[in-house]
């Protein structure tokens, strides 16, 4: 009974054989060795010590990949939780104080709870209405401050934090005369050689060697003598029990900030979730993945666990170095655990300036160039979402950059669902045949007793101004047109007042005296058109399964005095009508119908 459960529960379980078991051991050292300089970068840019960027990197994994649906996202501290964790409590409290990390751990544990709520309400889709370019200018402003954060560390100088953009830049050229050149000499020997050995061993852990080189050095110049700071002695890597703060007082200071680090964590974690399932095709499911990363910080917040979300960086490990089940990500938390048994002792003799350098590396290549390129190339809505959430980030902070962001590109979806698709269509002849498409747009001459309109889009409070601007529009450009025939495929969503603005079109066309037809295929369209009582307005016998049958019951019923003198004749059914002009059927390239003009 308890294998089966395990089974259904755990059903990578069935896959441990002995290749799959070689792989995942693989996979696991080589992001268990990434993990080390990670946890003490990422521990400094929250500002709390380099522990608790382990013992994140140690718990948050092993919960969320149990109760997650990713097989292979390697989750943990990040650059952009932590630069937002940082950004939310340094106001309030000393960076690295007791009250400071009593902080970290609470906020933790309420935005675990908020991600619990949206995951057992199901709002995993919600996701998808964020905008991609709210991430991509969200973690390229956390990747500049965190960039211009370091440099203090870097020269061992005295500088105001970088979210105060403009003291940060008076002060820079003052406090630049001041820097310790034995510090800058570790810090540039550390991202030299990060930087070369990833060109030379691309598969080797160059943060770990790089950190490793600037402390050898450290150690011949005596760093510590000549004013360089060193990282000290680790408290411990077991992570000890802690017990989230949770007050009334508490509670209110914090929430603004457990909200927006919540949804940070959410919206990085599923989108990297999803990059990594495209390559190993496994199908994720957006609200089991809240309900993993919810169980992974409100656990974590009971092991001195700060924020944690999916890293990008280890969970591309994990997939190129091989890692095929969950197990893998388990053994990284086993091993990282081992080697910081081992090892901890030497932190001491970490230099601050090796650890700040590599702290700027990684915050240059999270610097998104490709993405906003390409947004500048192809869409300069997704471009103006970007840079509005990166101005946001570096000019006020980074939480109200998130929410200027996601605002923004909310307020950008629903104007595009506020001008749906309203054309008039006609035939048009190529050699694969009759199509209909946009008049507008092809140069189409279209019959002058019947308006064939496409609507696509949905139909709703928010479009209702839009689709009667468009069909005023029509009108006064078809006057003559006795007939209005709508198309309704296209309409994906119809509510109370859209149906109201048609029910008034449709008895208005009726007092012109002019004839209102539909022309329906889907049977929730249907029931809703009769829910809403515009069948009824129309008739039954003006409704119609497809633009054919609709052209073979209204040609003939056409004027033939106007049809006589007409020299569109764009139907094959005008044939048998009076002709005292011959046709003429203009010359068009040869394409076919598409979606959305057809």
């Amino acid at each position: 009974m308890l294998i089966r459960t395990l089974h259904h529960r755990l059903p990578w379980l069935k896959q441990l054989d002995a290749p799959t078991l070689r792989a995942d051991i693989f996979a696991a050292l080589t992001g268990a060795s990434l993990a080390i300089p990670q946890g003490v970068a990422f521990a400094s840019i929250a500002g709390l010590p380099p522990e608790y960027g382990f013992y994140c990197a140690l718990v948050a994994p092993v919960i969320a990949i149990l109760l997650g649906s990713s097989w292979h996202m390697v989750c943990g501290p990040t650059t952009a939780i932590s630069a937002l964790l940082f950004a939310t409590l340094q106001g309030h409290f000393i960076p690295g104080s007791p009250e400071f990390i009593e902080a970290a751990i609470t906020i933790t544990f309420l935005a675990g709870l908020l991600q619990l709520a949206l995951g057992i309400l199901k709002f995993g889709s919600l996701t998808n209405f964020v905008s991609h370019a709210v991430m991509v200018g969200f973690i390229t402003g956390a990747a500049l401050l965190i960039i211009l954060s370091q440099i203090r560390h870097l020269l061992q100088i005295s500088l105001p934090r970088p979210e105060h953009i403009i003291d940060f830049a008076g002060g820079f050229i003052p406090a630049l005369m001041t820097f310790n050149s034995y510090a800058l000499a570790i810090g540039l020997t550390t991202f030299a050689s990060a930087l070369l050995i990833k060109q030379l061993v691309p598969k080797a852990p160059h943060y770990l060697l790089a950190l490793l080189c600037g402390s050898i050095l450290g150690h011949f110049l005596d760093a510590g003598q000549h004013g360089v700071e060193l990282v000290g002695r680790l408290e411990g890597v077991i992570p000890p029990f802690s017990i989230p703060h949770i007050s009334l007082e508490q509670v209110r200071e914090l929430a603004p900030g457990s909200i927006a680090l919540a949804l940070v964590g959410l919206l990085e974690a599923v989108s990297i979730a999803r990059a990594i399932s495209l390559k190993s095709g496994q199908k994720i499911d957006a609200n089991k993945e809240f309900i993993g990363q919810a169980w992974s910080n409100i656990g974590g917040s009971f092991l001195s666990s700060y924020m944690s979300s999916g890293s990008f960086t280890r969970s591309g490990v994990n997939v190129e170095s091989g890692g095929r089940t969950p197990f893998a990500v388990i053994l990284m938390s086993v091993f990282l655990f081992l080697i910081l048994f081992f090892v901890a002792p030497l932190f001491a003799h970490l230099p601050i300036p090796a650890m700040a350098s590599v702290i700027i590396l990684v915050g240059w290549r999270l610097i998104a160039f490709a993405e906003l390129r390409h947004y500048w190339q192809t869409s300069k809505d997704e471009l103006a979402i970007a840079l509005v959430t990166l101005t946001g980030c570096i000019g006020i902070s980074l939480e109200f950059g998130l929410y200027c962001g996601v605002g923004l590109s909310i307020a950008l979806f629903l104007n595009k669902t506020a001008k749906p698709y309203v054309r008039v269509l006609a035939p048009m002849k190529t050699a694969q045949g009759t199509y209909f498409h946009n008049i507008q747009r092809f140069g189409l001459p279209t019959c002058p007793q019947i308006n064939f309109i496409r609507l696509d889009g949905p139909i709703y409070f928010g479009s209702v101004d839009f689709i009667s601007h468009q069909l005023q529009e029509i009108a006064s450009t078809y006057p003559l047109a006795h007939h209005w025939v709508f198309l309704c495929r296209g309409i994906s969503n119809l509510d109370m007042q859209g149906a109201h603005m048609l029910k008034e079109l449709f008895l208005q066309k009726q007092k012109e005296g002019k004839q209102v037809h539909l022309v329906i295929r889907y049977v929730w369209q249907l029931d809703r058109f009769r829910k809403f009582g515009l069948l009824d307005v129309v008739g039954s016998h003006r409704i119609y399964p497809g633009k054919g049958i609709a052209i073979k019951q209204l040609v003939p019923i056409l004027q033939d005095d106007i049809c006589a003198g007409c020299s569109s004749r764009i139907f094959d059914e005008c044939s048998g009508k009076p002709n005292e002009i011959s046709p003429a059927f203009p010359s068009k390239p040869e394409i076919t119908g598409d979606k959305q003009n057809n």
